[in-house]
Formats: C-alpha cells, sequence, structure tokens
C-alpha cells in the first residue's frame, strides 16, 4: 500500500512512529488514522490564522473556522495571508497549507503539536474538513456561537490523516410538505458541514407546495405555493380532519441565490430537486393545461400520491418544463439536478388520448415506456444547460435513460441495475437512510410516518451491494439520508428526526468500512452530543432510551449505553437518580406499571419507559405457531404471552403476519379453570392491517382434540379505520390446560387485493 500523505514538519515522523491510537480523539466522522502524543496546543486570544494569499476558496475555510472560534471562545482572533507556503511555522499559529502531495482531492493532514497547528490538503475543501475535525478537537464548547465564560481551549497533540471513502455524501430536506425559513435551512447547512457532507438535496417541489420562484411562470408560487388547508394528525385517521388554516410559503431567487453560495462557503454542493412526471398537483393548480384531463386541481391538503400527474401527451408540458429548467440551471450552479420520476400513476396516461397519441408515435409499447421517454426529454433538457439527471429508482422503468443517475429508495435493486448497467447510483434504501421513520418506541415519540430506523440500524449500514463485483462497485457514488416532512412542521422536529441518525450517516460515507465500530463511534458520540447541546441542536436522544424484556416470571431492562445505569420504579412515579438500579430481573408477581429511563452523569437523558404488565394464567406460557412472524414478532419469541399490552401508534409489541391466519396453542403447563380469555388486534386499513374475518376459541386437555368454546366474526362495516379491538370470550370457567386461538384473516384487501396484515396482541387468561 502507498503512503498516501507525507509527513512535513519537524518531529512529526517521531510523532507518528511512536504515537498511539486514543480515545482523546472524538471526531465524528471517525478519521483514517489518528495518534496522540503527549502535550496539548492552546488556542489564545493572540492565536493567528494563517492562509494562502489570494486563493478566496482558502480564506473561505479559514474564516469559517475562525468565525466558529470566535464565537466560542470571545477572542479576536486575527487572520493572517501568506504569499508563499511558509517553509517554518511559528508559534501559536494555526496554519492552512496547500500541499499538492496529498493525494485525495478531499482529504487533509491535520497536525496539532504544542507549538502551532497545521491543516495540509490538496484542496480548499480538504481543508475545510480538516478544520472541521479541528473544531472538535477543542471539545464540545466549542460548539456554543455565543462566548462561553471560564473555559479553556486546548487540543489533544495528535496527527490526523483522513479522507472520504465516497464521493457524494448526501443529506436531504424536503420544503414542500412542510416550508422553512431561509435561516433555518442556512442552519441545516452548516449542520451537515460539521460532519462533512457535501451535498445538500433540496426537495423543492411537490404535491403539497411549490417552493421556488420561477419569473416565467409566477403562479407557481403564488397559487402552487399556497394550500388551503393541511392534514391533522397522520395520514391513516379515519375520518381525516383539516386544521382550516392556508398554509403558504417559497423562496425568492435571490434567496435561492443567497443559500446556494452559504452552502458553496461550506463546500456543500445544492442538487435542487424539481418533480416530474408525478407528484405534480400544485404546478398543475397553477397551470391546469398541463395535466391531462384540463383540471381543475387544488394544491393537496393531505400526504400520499395523487392520479394527477403532468400530460406527456402534451408538447406544452415540455415547453413549461424547459422553462422551469431552464431559470432553475442558472440558480444552481452543481453539476446535478433531481428530477424525482417517483410514485407517477400511469391512470390518466391510459386514459389520455394524447397521451396514447404519443405512444403511438414514438412506438411505445405501455406506459412504463412514456415514463422513460419523459425522463429521458426532461434529461435533454437539463443537458441543454450544462446538467446531468439524477432521479429516483422509477426511471428505471421503462429502461434506464443513457447518462442518468440513479437514486434507489425502494431498496438496493435500483443501485444494482444501474450498476451493472455501467451506470451511476446513488444509494438512498427506505430500509436505513429514510430519517422520517421512528427512531424509538413510537409511542413515546412525535407523530412520524411510521417505519423503525433505531441510530445502530444507520451505522450498520453498508451502501455497497454485496452483489457487486469491484467494477461494478465503482458505480455507487455514496448515499444520502432522507428527511421527508409531512410530519415536521418546525425546524425543532427537523433536527429532531435528523440527528443523531446524519451523524451515524456520516461515518458510514466518509470512515472506511473495516475502520468502523459501533462501540467507539458510540464513545465519540456521548462527547459528540455535548457539542451538539452547546450549538442548541434539538437531538433526539432515543440511544438512551430503555428496553423492557420479560421471561421466565422476570422483567429485565436494559440500556444501549453500557456506562448508563438503569434505574426504575414500580409504584407509578418517575425514576430518580435515588431509585432502585436495574442489577437483576425483576421479579413478577402481580400486575404492576414499570417505570424506567437510563441515568447518565447525574441526569436521565433519554426518555421515561412505561410499560404495564398484567399478570394472568397464560403469562409466560409456552405457545406453537404455524407460522411464525418474521418481521413483527413482538420483539421475543412468546410476545403473546409476554404480559405487555401493545399501543396504537407502536408496532413494537404486536405480532404481525401478511397474508396469514394465526392458530396459536398456548400451554397453560396445568389443566386450569377459565373464565375469561381476551384477545386484541390492531386496525389500521390504510396501512393494509385489518382486523381478522373471525375469532374462534378451542380448548382441549390433551393438546390433541379440541373442543370449540365459541367464536366470533367481525362485521363489514368495522374494516375501516385506526383502533385497537378486544374480541373476549367467557368460557365460564371450564377446565382445560390447552388454549387454541383460530384467527382468520382477510388474506387479500376487498378493494386492491393486496396481502393484509393481521396484527395480535397478548392473550389474556383470566
Amino acid at each position: 500500500m502507498r503512503l498516501l500523505f507525507t509527513l512535513i514538519g519537524v518531529g512529526l515522523g517521531s510523532l507518528l512512529m511512536h504515537g498511539q491510537v486514543s480515545t482523546a480523539v472524538t471526531v465524528i466522522p471517525q478519521p483514517v488514522q489518528a495518534y496522540v502524543r503527549e502535550g496539548k496546543f492552546e488556542l489564545k486570544p493572540d492565536t493567528r490564522i494563517h492562509f494562502p494569499q489570494g486563493r478566496a476558496d482558502w480564506a473561505t475555510a479559514a474564516q469559517y473556522f475562525m468565525a466558529a472560534a470566535q464565537a466560542a471562545t470571545g477572542y479576536q482572533l486575527t487572520g493572517l495571508p501568506f504569499q508563499a507556503v511558509p517553509t517554518s511555522l511559528r508559534d501559536n499559529g494555526i496554519y492552512f497549507l496547500p500541499d499538492d502531495r496529498i493525494e485525495q482531492a478531499e482529504g487533509y493532514q491535520l497536525e496539532i503539536l504544542p507549538a502551532f497547528v497545521a491543516i495540509r490538503a490538496r484542496t480548499a475543501a480538504g481543508a475545510f474538513y480538516g478544520a472541521q475535525s479541528l473544531r472538535q478537537m477543542f471539545g464540545p464548547n466549542m460548539g456554543s456561537p455565543v462566548p462561553v465564560k471560564d473555559s479553556t481551549w486546548s487540543a489533544a497533540a495528535c496527527i490526523i490523516t483522513d479522507y472520504p471513502r465516497f464521493p457524494y455524501r448526501g443529506m436531504h430536506l424536503d420544503v414542500s410538505r412542510h416550508f422553512f425559513p431561509v435561516e433555518f435551512v442556512k442552519r441545516y447547512i452548516d449542520l451537515l458541514a460539521l460532519h462533512k457532507f457535501n451535498r445538500f438535496h433540496w426537495h423543492l417541489t411537490d404535491d403539497q407546495g411549490w417552493r421556488i420562484e420561477i419569473k416565467k411562470y409566477p403562479r407557481l408560487h403564488t397559487v402552487g405555493g399556497c394550500r388551503k388547508e393541511t392534514l391533522v394528525g397522520h395520514a391513516t385517521d379515519l375520518p381525516p380532519r383539516y386544521d382550516g388554516k392556508p398554509y403558504c410559503g417559497y423562496y425568492t431567487q435571490q434567496e435561492v441565490r443567497e443559500i446556494v453560495d452559504y452552502a458553496r462557503q461550506r463546500f456543500i454542493t445544492i442538487v435542487p430537486e424539481i418533480e416530474m412526471p408525478g407528484h405534480a398537483s400544485a404546478a398543475l393548480a397553477a397551470y391546469p393545461e398541463l395535466g391531462c384531463t384540463g383540471g381543475p386541481y387544488e394544491v393537496a391538503r393531505s400526504w400520499g400520491v395523487f392520479e394527477d400527474v403532468f400530460c406527456a401527451g402534451n408538447e406544452k408540458t415540455f415547453e413549461f418544463l424547459n422553462g422551469v429548467l431552464e431559470e432553475v440551471c442558472a440558480l444552481f450552479p452543481g453539476e446535478y439536478v433531481h428530477i424525482g420520476g417517483d410514485e407517477c400513476p400511469k391512470t390518466r396516461w391510459k386514459a389520455c388520448p394524447k397521451c396514447q397519441k404519443r405512444m403511438a408515435a414514438e412506438k411505445l409499447k405501455d406506459e412504463h415506456e412514456l415514463q422513460s421517454y419523459f425522463i429521458r426529454r426532461a434529461g435533454q433538457i437539463l443537458s441543454r444547460y450544462g446538467k446531468k439527471l439524477i432521479g429516483w429508482d422509477e426511471i428505471l422503468e421503462g429502461g434506464l435513460p443513457a447518462g442518468a443517475t440513479v437514486m434507489s429508495w425502494r431498496g438496493t435493486e435500483g443501485g444494482i441495475a444501474a450498476a451493472k448497467a455501467g451506470q451511476y447510483a446513488i444509494m438512498s434504501p427506505v430500509s436505513h437512510c429514510y430519517f422520517d421513520h421512528y427512531q424509538s418506541d413510537p409511542a413515546q415519540e412525535p407523530l412520524a410516518i411510521g417505519g423503525f430506523l433505531t441510530l445502530q440500524r444507520v451505522y450498520d449500514y453498508e451502501p455497497v451491494p454485496s452483489l457487486l463485483n469491484e467494477e461494478e462497485a465503482r458505480f455507487i457514488l455514496g448515499a444520502q439520508g432522507n428527511v421527508w416532512t409531512e410530519y415536521m412542521e418546525t425546524p425543532q422536529q427537523v433536527e429532531y428526526m435528523a440527528f443523531p441518525r446524519a451523524c451515524a450517516l456520516s461515518e458510514v460515507l466518509w470512515t472506511p468500512a473495516k475502520k468502523r465500530a459501533s462501540g467507539d463511534f458510540i464513545r465519540r458520540l456521548r462527547t459528540h452530543f455535548r457539542f451538539m447541546e452547546n450549538m442548541g441542536v434539538n437531538f433526539a436522544r432515543s440511544y438512551y432510551d430503555v428496553r423492557s424484556s420479560f421471561a421466565g416470571g422476570y422483567v429485565s431492562l436494559s440500556t444501549s449505553d453500557p456506562q448508563a445505569q438503569v434505574k426504575y420504579t414500580l409504584d407509578g412515579s418517575d425514576p430518580k437518580p435515588t431509585s432502585p438500579g436495574m442489577y437483576s430481573p425483576i421479579p413478577l408477581s402481580k400486575s404492576t406499571t414499570v417505570k424506567a429511563a437510563a441515568l447518565v452523569d447525574g441526569r436521565f437523558p433519554g426518555k421515561v419507559l412505561t410499560v404495564r404488565y398484567l399478570v394472568h394464567k397464560a403469562l409466560g406460557k409456552p405457545y406453537t405457531l404455524s407460522t411464525w412472524p418474521s418481521q413483527y414478532s413482538g420483539g421475543e419469541k412468546y410476545a403473546l404471552t409476554n404480559g405487555s399490552i401493545g399501543a396504537l401508534r407502536s408496532w413494537a409489541n404486536w405480532v404481525g403476519l401478511q397474508g396469514a391466519d394465526f392458530d396459536p396453542v398456548i400451554d397453560l403447563e396445568e389443566t386450569t379453570p377459565i373464565k375469561k380469555v381476551s384477545v386484541s388486534f390492531l386496525v389500521g386499513t390504510a396501512s393494509l392491517i385489518y382486523p381478522p374475518r373471525s375469532i374462534e376459541l378451542f380448548s382441549s386437555t390433551d393438546g390433541v382434540n379440541f373442543s370449540s368454546v365459541d367464536k366470533r366474526t367481525i362485521a363489514a362495516d368495522e374494516l375501516l379505520g385506526n383502533r385497537i379491538e378486544t374480541v373476549t370470550f367467557t368460557p365460564n370457567g371450564i377446565g382445560c390446560r390447552y388454549l387454541k386461538v383460530v384467527v382468520k384473516g382477510y388474506g387479500l384487501a376487498p378493494q386492491s387485493n393486496e396481502k393484509t396484515w393481521l396484527f395480535l396482541d397478548e392473550i389474556v387468561v383470566e
């Protein structure tokens, strides 16, 4: 392996030779190499920041660091440009030094010595990333935007050799569903810069709002930028409710230029997204002649996918898109424009004479090829203005346009297909990169779209699919975290959902896979949490949340942080530092409410877990199933008899099967008189979670011969909704050892013929 960096300066060869990898380095993302020596560099009021004269980008990198350091320390630091790279470095200086011997364009070498600091890089971007590492090396107080009193400013002496694994390291923000002011967009960019992301995917248009001024088509923002009201609650709630308040917002072109320049100064390229041919309700409300039916259309008030899309058979559609993209391309200097291409229903196209005529003229066999035609036309427009096209993985339908880059979101298949075809892909699978999903127990979290994506799962993500060979793998440019904002109304909620999961993704994209270790990441994250606290970031503390489990008559409590101590109560009060600690499992002899929280450094950073355990005759008893769940297991093998009751917003404690029936046979382990059996099920038809068609209770003394006790059917008018239902049987004291509950589902949804889910909860036996 070639030496990637050349060590420069007095004593640095010795430093690398004798230094040791140290826990003193708490940088996120983790550097490729980090070695420390004794001693430290102290930042003082008279410290000088040196950078090359006449190179504006290097001055930008140096001045960004200087501004951050001045804000935290209160020092009036001085920047000194130099004409030639110094051959000797003076005491008490921080030097930004161009060095062509550093091979990677975004790589850097950070040397911290007691006498001085040197950041060497081939490019200003590399120097900027070195400065972000230096900021973190000065400790959590360096994150403060205001002077921190009585703080010392020192960084451990070390040498860091660093460069990114992937060239595309992205984060996304949807400003259509909810609009965010210019100042927050800038703050978001600052947070990305701290974590060495270099792409900001700005989702500017969708069904619920058009958020960018287009001078040629002013109705896009005056009409398309306003919806008359917004859905309240979850999209699955029935009946739907609305707030009755107009919701408007857009960015002027001057504001866009301001944000683009702000990102440039942080070495972040903005990738704008203009959705087409689907997710176009806002645009069609402004210019209804561009739809297949001619309208009328409205800016969407709720979330989801809508049938009305741009008409692919109308040449005026492409004239419109040319006018829009011409202005967009002039505003954004980056090489890419994202055109969406996802979730485009074909219903209108199938019934549209213009679209059908287009298909015949172009010899397109179906509407999927019509979509491919549409994307090709969009690509040609972008090429005219010197841009490349990115689209969600649906652009593969009907054939991938030459030169297009695929953003793979529905899984890894889209990225794999693109790479095998010799075209670039950016990985953004819903399984690991959708930060709008719940990150902890939904019952204790703010309302979200659904799903479940923990910090650990993000950290464990590998962007390069194993199905690709070495040659194909080079077409994977990187990955991106997505922040869809249907359920994020405020900047604080965006921060809560994005961080610290974005911290984990930054390390996935920057650090070599073999260097990553979740335990060490968590060690550094503890310090990084304090850095972000000082920045005022409303990040999630879900990492500290407590989990519970039941086995053998005992409740166990745990948390992900090995240094945290779990404190609990059994009397309904919240835990205190003086509450009992979780040193051994808790015996459960009666129905009990357990409350628990993780104690760290004398405080409880996470949420309080509240679990109600019911003691009943089937508690902890084993059972059999013909089909065991693979995805929704309830968190443990015998979740139907673990004493824990499921919640409406949380699927964690539910046991779910898709397209199959339940038939648990519970072994009570001795003949037992039974007075009452209750079976609860979840209903969420918008998520294909249907109530049972029927539930029948059987009893047996030998586990072979079963007698029917009772049977219930669910009326058709009870199918819809979002609720928990309970069916209760009263066997009148019959004696049995085995109970069998046969729960038959609908199999297929009555209207869509999609496979339905059955979700069952605790089977309570009294």
